[in-house]
């Protein structure tokens, strides 16, 4: 017997069946629409210019003091579980601590910075022709004519930039004094203001995540606090472990050049540091004035300056880079490079600086809001 309460078939549109019940139309859809929202953001662009004179006036104190703060962080809440001292007391001591070894460092080792970069100018001429000779006999043999010859053509093209510059910088001299002037003005207004911003982010940071999650429903304020907390710790596992790892290449660096006797091997380690925050190259950076006091003092000073880069490699690679950094970042090299060659040339140094916890912070934002999506949309 035929059931008389079966519902009737529903006849589904080509409409239906087309375009709407379709995936591909549905993420067409989605990024026509999303691509239509940045196009109307790039008209009403005008509309964000008082953020960026906001972020132009505080971005270089709230960044020096975020960076600081990753660093200071695990070490306040260290000593507040075991001394059970108050953060703001824990926070003054390292601050005193702090300021105490930077007036031991002005004494002790600011006139040897002084006395090397004076004997450094003084004998630069000298420099400058015995490195001139030496690579005017390299650069003799007949196999290295073209690299000559390009190295020729680089030195002409670089000395005609400086002219252009100049005129330039000459014909809009209160102009470059203006911005010279800002740049120094906001040196010192960064150095004089971000320990107060590090004070409060050191003593309430905590609190951030709960402050930003109660402007939004009750429903979403756990997985905004999970968010939140993932972006926390990829910043931090980044920005600790290169500042830590750029510690540790300094010394190695200081320590091998100092044995193999390089002259200014102290600053070349020195300036080692800060060059490998960028990831990858700036080991091969640091390299560079190794190697040009290696060609002016001996092709022996060359060779252990090779020896020692080898040396730093291996340690660092084998050693020093996955204790401190481990696999937390999850991201391959070559997307590294990628990262850094993009952001550098559409950023510039800001973009090789920062363009990796940026690209970090993106993913883990993509990240959230795909799996929300899959577990939300009807199309998986």
């Amino acid at each position: 017997m035929e059931n008389k309460n079966k519902e009737p078939k529903v006849k589904i549109s080509w409409f239906q069946r087309w375009v709407v019940n379709n995936r591909l139309v549905s993420v067409l859809a989605v990024v026509v629409l999303f691509l239509t929202a940045v196009y109307l953001l790039h008209l009403t662009k005008f509309i964000f210019k008082p953020l960026n004179a906001l972020f132009a006036a505080v971005g270089a104190p709230v960044i020096t003091a975020g960076i600081f703060y990753y660093l200071l962080e695990p070490i306040v809440r260290w000593l507040h579980k075991k001394t059970k001292l108050s953060n703001g007391l824990i926070i003054l001591l390292i601050f005193l601590i702090a300021l105490l070894l930077l007036i031991l460092i002005s004494i002790f080792v600011g006139p040897m910075i002084r006395d090397n970069l004076i004997n450094f100018f003084q004998h630069w001429p000298e420099y400058y022709r015995a490195l001139t000779r030496q690579l005017n006999k390299i650069f003799s043999y007949p196999a290295l004519i073209p690299v000559r010859n390009w190295v020729l053509s680089t030195n002409n093209d670089l000395n005609q930039q400086v002219i252009e510059w100049s005129r330039s910088y000459l014909s809009n001299g209160i102009q470059g004094v203006s911005r010279f002037t800002h740049a120094v003005l906001m040196f010192f207004i960064t150095l004089i203001t971000f320990p107060f911003i590090l004070y409060y982010m050191l003593k309430e940071g905590y609190k951030f995540p709960d402050y930003v999650s109660q402007f939004f429903p009750q429903r979403l304020r756990l997985s905004l606090k999970n968010l939140l907390d993932d972006i926390n710790k990829q910043i931090s596992d980044y920005l600790r472990g290169q500042i830590l790892t750029s510690i540790a290449v300094s010394i190695m660096f200081m320590i091998g050049f100092s044995i193999i006797g390089l002259p200014y091997g102290i600053w070349i380690g020195l300036i080692a540091g800060p060059l490998n925050l960028i990831p990858y190259l700036g080991s091969f950076l640091a390299m560079v004035p190794a190697i040009i006091v290696g060609i002016i003092y001996g092709y022996h000073l060359v060779l252990a300056s090779l020896v020692v880069f080898l040396i730093e490699q291996t340690l660092e690679s084998r050693l020093i880079h996955p204790k401190i950094m481990g696999a937390s970042m999850h991201i391959h090299p070559v997307t590294v490079l990628i990262i850094l060659l993009a952001a550098g040339e559409m950023f510039g140094l800001l973009g090789v600086a920062f363009g990796i916890p940026a690209y970090a912070v993106i993913k883990v934002i993509i990240g959230r809001i795909y799996k929300w999506w899959r577990e939300e949309s009807n199309l998986f």
